[in-house]
């Protein structure tokens, strides 16, 4: 039993870390969708001001190619972003949110891959324009980092081909001054790919905690909801299945289930039998139930049956039949079982307890392992009790107008007498014991 709980606690906690990995992929994943819309208009405006510059400083026309080049991979990163957006956002597989950002890094290379072709647009930044163009490297590079932050190899395959060929080129140059800025490129290249990495372990550490605490803000729901002990819903989770209930289902049938000799048994083998007997009967109820009913605990050994009586494919009364038969945790714990039964169109979780209960002790009354259906002889029985605690009431205020009816002391023998005594007045005709509760 140990090894079976173990292993479906090793599945569980391998079912979390599934869900938190996918809730980190798709995080990032919507991170880079919001960068790219902000940056890829970035790429644009830079790479016409480059093109201009070509242009103007009289370069043939592989400074239109490469202008092109650019802004139809930019586009096809957008369109990377803008397909498939729902998917991304609702799939729960890590894989094939694994692949989307494989693309985004796949797609950053060919950028970079691009842009390194600043080197040669300059001659090896040999040109009168080369500080302008470095200088707008240098500015696009900071941007990739800042808006790829969420997924490293985005940031650091767009930046590393641009900054790699203009530090090689500015070294090939030979000169202090072109040595001392390949230097600092080197540098620059070194502090970005540093805050890439540290950017993404800090994105997926804080995405990591608030899926954790989104997971354990649900699994608190879902156990204010449930019995701890038998797993089946509790009095909350009933009234939130009872709302959920579609009308068009209708009728629907509540048993109200009271196991018989569930005292003895906690008496004599101690709770953590009675304790082992309540899950034995919850797993019962669970294969007895038609499939989809909803299944709670409502007291110590009281529980619940609630479905639509279509789902069913035996009669009402022959699933209360299974129910109530004797069941044995082991020979020498047994019990059997009462059953109160009401049926309703429209169900409401305070009408279904007190009707259902009104037939339970109804099928007590006849003996052990018997069920009784809420009926008109039942409803005319409950609504005369209801009359007779509201005329008593009145009785009491008209006997005595200064006593508080919800008092305890009212029901001193001597004042009932006092009501038996003064039943032949008028005043007092309301109390006899022959009208209370009948109808006037």
């Amino acid at each position: 039993m140990r090894l079976v709980d173990l292993a479906g606690s090793e599945l569980t906690s391998d079912v979390k870390k599934r869900a938190i990995e996918a809730g980190i992929l798709g995080d990032q994943l919507a991170d880079l969708r919001a960068g790219l819309f902000f940056s890829m208009p970035i790429s644009t405006v830079l790479s016409t001001l480059v093109l201009i510059m070509e242009m103007v400083s009289g370069t043939d026309r592989s400074a239109v190619i490469w202008f092109i080049v650019v802004n139809l991979i930019n586009g096809a990163r957008i369109a990377l972003a803008l397909t498939n957006r729902g998917r991304a956002a609702t799939s729960g597989d890590p894989a094939w949110r694994s692949v989307r950002l494989r693309y985004y890094e796949g797609l950053a290379l060919l950028s970079g891959f691009a842009w390194a072709y600043l080197a040669v647009l300059t001659a090896g930044y040999s040109s009168p324009q080369s500080s302008l163009h470095l200088i707008i490297l240098a500015g696009i590079s900071a941007g990739a980092v800042t808006y790829g932050s969420s997924r490293a190899f985005v940031a650091i395959n767009f930046i590393t081909p641009p900054l790699l060929v203009a530090f090689g080129c500015l070294a090939a140059a030979g000169d202090l001054d072109n040595a001392i800025l390949a230097f600092t490129v080197v540098l620059f290249l070194g502090g970005l790919l540093r805050g890439s990495i540290i950017g993404q372990n800090r994105f997926c550490e804080t995405s990591r905690l608030k899926h954790e605490a989104r997971q354990f803000a649900a699994e608190m729901e879902e156990r204010s909801r449930h019995d701890p002990l038998t797993g089946l819903l509790n009095r909350r989770g009933l009234e939130q299945a009872v709302d959920r209930l579609n009308s068009d289902d209708k009728p629907f049938v509540a048993m109200l289930v009271d196991l018989d000799g569930f005292k003895a048994v906690n008496d004599t083998y101690g709770h953590r039998v009675g304790d082992e007997l309540l899950k034995s009967i919850a797993r019962r109820l669970e294969q007895e139930a038609p499939q989809g009913a909803a299944l709670a605990r409502v007291g110590g050994d009281e529980f619940v049956v609630l479905f639509p009586v279509r789902i069913s494919a035996i009669s009402v009364t022959d699933l209360a039949s299974r129910i109530a038969k004797q069941h044995s945790l082991r020979e020498s714990v047994q019990v059997g079982a009462s059953i109160g039964i009401y049926e309703t169109d429209n169900p409401k979780l305070t009408d279904i307890m007190l009707r259902a209960d009104t037939a339970l002790f109804a099928a007590k009354r006849l003996g052990r392992n018997h069920f009784r259906v809420f009926d008109d002889k039942l409803n005319s029985d409950l609504e005369r009790r209801h009359r007779i605690e509201r005329d008593l009431k009145t009785a009491i205020c008209e006997i005595a107008p200064n006593s508080n009816p919800a008092s305890s002391r009212i029901y001193r023998p001597d004042f009932i007498a006092k009501i038996r005594i003064v039943q032949g007045s008028k005043k007092a005709q309301i109390a006899t014991f022959e009208n209370l509760g009948k109808s006037s």
